[in-house]
C-alpha cells in the first residue's frame, strides 16, 4: 500500500531553513532576569569578577537561555519572515488531515558558550519521519526536526533535536 504523504515527507529530508537571527543581542539584563526566575547563582552568569578568573574571561549565559533569544515575535504576529521548516511541516500535515501535535522528545547538546553582546541565529533542518503509527492519541507521524544555533562567529551553540507527533485522532 502506497503512503503518498509519508513519501512526500521522505523527500523532505535534510530541507533547511534559516538562518533566523535572533530578537536580541546576549544582554546581562535578561541573564539576570533568567537567574533570579531559575534562582540560579552560578557566579559564572552573574558575577563579572569571579567570571573573568574563569577560562571564559567574562560572564557567560546559561546554556538553556539560547531559545529565550530565539523565540520568535509573539506580537506583532508576522515578522515578515520566511517559514521554518517546523512551520512548512506543521502546514503540511495539518492540509493532509493530521490537524494534532504533540511535542514527544528534545535534547540539547551545547558547544559553545554565549556571551553578552553576541547575536545568536539558527538554521532548522528535517531530520525524520516515520512510517504512519497508531498510538493511544491518534494515528499520525512522528517528525524531527534540529535546530542548530550559531553566534555571530558561526560557532555553533547548541543543536537541538526536537520529535514532534502529529496525528489525527483515532474514531
Amino acid at each position: 500500500m502506497s503512503d503518498e504523504l509519508y513519501d512526500k515527507l521522505q523527500s523532505m529530508i535534510a530541507q533547511v531553513t534559516g538562518p533566523y537571527e535572533a530578537n536580541d543581542d546576549v544582554n546581562t539584563a535578561m541573564i539576570r532576569h533568567w537567574c533570579e526566575a531559575m534562582q540560579d547563582g552560578n557566579p559564572l552568569y552573574t558575577d563579572e569578577e569571579y567570571a573573568k578568573n574563569s577560562k571564559h574571561g567574562g560572564t557567560i549565559a546559561p546554556p538553556q537561555m539560547v531559545q529565550a533569544y530565539t523565540v520568535p515575535r509573539l506580537w506583532p504576529p508576522h515578522d515578515g519572515r520566511e517559514p521554518n521548516t517546523l512551520e512548512i511541516l506543521t502546514e503540511l500535515m495539518d492540509g493532509s488531515g493530521f490537524p494534532y501535535v504533540v511535542a514527544t522528545t528534545t535534547s540539547h547538546e551545547y558547544h559553545t558558550p554565549m556571551k553578552p553582546g553576541d547575536k545568536i541565529s539558527y538554521t532548522l533542518e528535517f531530520t525524520t519521519a516515520s512510517p504512519i503509527k497508531t498510538t493511544g492519541l491518534g494515528t499520525g507521524y512522528f517528525l524531527t526536526v534540529e535546530y542548530t544555533y550559531r553566534n555571530q562567529n558561526d560557532e555553533i551553540i547548541c543543536k537541538q533535536p526536537f520529535t514532534i507527533f502529529k496525528f489525527k485522532l483515532n474514531t
